[in-house]
């Protein structure tokens, strides 16, 4: 550990009190994540603070498919405070205030994903209210939502963090071409949203007949154990509550949840390995970590597309 890059950390702290990962990265651009977060996390002069809440994902690039986000480096940037000592006090209040923020922005983005359902055709809206109901899952269900600026590949348009997940889950008799036409309007929404510079916000969103999710939960495949996890993590958003109580009920009885619940303290224990074999390497061997280490430290880049 570079005993100068602990003098310079120790320096921001004094000067500026607890800061998080991405301020003190903002502070020092000349030096890797990886090395701030190791001297952070091992120096017996740093305290550190976190106020994440943690939740299963799914990732092709691993070999067993599973993590934790936000992964550790999301977590240093955008969920932890570094402190020293005489800060502690500090550090409890600015974290509570962050968590917070991040609260406000999931329940804007939640609010952002009711207005998309009240945009539908009138016929449309009724059909959902008494055959289907709707709901929405990732970082937003864990108020964890965030608006750091992000580009959209397919348009080069800036969007403000968190994309917005929604499923609709409709009884199997429901018309299809009203199914059609639904999908049609929200697309169109999409696109204009991910236009709009003032929006600014991306919605991914799918329609499926309840015997297509209750399929899921034998959670055989990927894409059965990402839809089996994104109703167990979900808040329901509009529709029928009863239909929507008994889908995640049954998910329990199916014992699907104790599966979910499985992969997640599985990751977690990946997890701790993961970062404790980061500490233990030297600081030229920090380039060299094997993809499986990196696919836990660093942001995931892969997804799959939700069915």
């Amino acid at each position: 550990m570079s005993q100068s890059l602990e003098i310079q950390i120790a320096a921001l702290l004094d000067k500026h009190g607890p800061i998080t990962g991405r301020q003190l990265s903002e502070y020092l651009p000349d030096i890797k994540h990886i090395e701030l977060w190791k001297s952070c996390y091992q120096s017996p002069l740093f305290r550190v603070i976190n106020f994440a809440r943690y939740y299963l994902r799914y990732d092709v690039t691993r070999e067993d498919l599973i993590r934790l986000s936000p992964s550790v480096l999301r977590d240093f940037l955008s969920f932890t405070l570094v402190y020293i000592a005489g800060q502690r006090s500090d550090a409890v209040d600015r974290a509570a205030m962050l968590a917070n923020k991040h609260r406000l922005i999931s329940l804007k983005k939640l609010k952002f994903a009711r207005n998309t359902l009240l945009s539908l055709s009138p016929d449309i809206l009724e059909t959902l209210h008494y055959k289907a109901c709707c709901f929405i899952a990732g970082d937003i269900a864990y108020f964890l939502a965030h608006e750091e600026p992000r580009i959209h590949n397919a348009t080069g348009s800036k969007l403000y963090g968190s994309d917005i997940d929604i499923i609709v889950v409709h009884e199997n008799d429901t018309d299809p071409d009203l199914i059609k036409r639904a999908e049609q309007e929200v697309l169109a929404y999409k696109h204009r949203c991910i236009k709009d510079p003032v929006i600014g916000q991306e919605i991914d969103f799918l329609f499926k007949p309840v015997q297509k999710m209750l399929s899921q939960y034998s959670y055989a495949d990927i894409h059965q154990k990402i839809a089996c996890k994104i109703l167990y993590e979900s808040f329901f958003l509009y529709g029928r509550l009863d239909l929507y109580e008994k889908l995640t009920t049954d998910l329990e009885f199916s014992g699907t949840v104790k599966k979910i619940e499985n992969d997640f303290t599985q990751a977690l224990a990946g997890r701790k390995a993961t970062i404790k074999k980061i500490l233990d390497l030297e600081p030229d061997e920090l380039d060299a970590m094997d993809k499986n280490t990196q696919s836990l430290f660093y942001f995931s880049q892969e997804r799959l597309e939700f069915q």
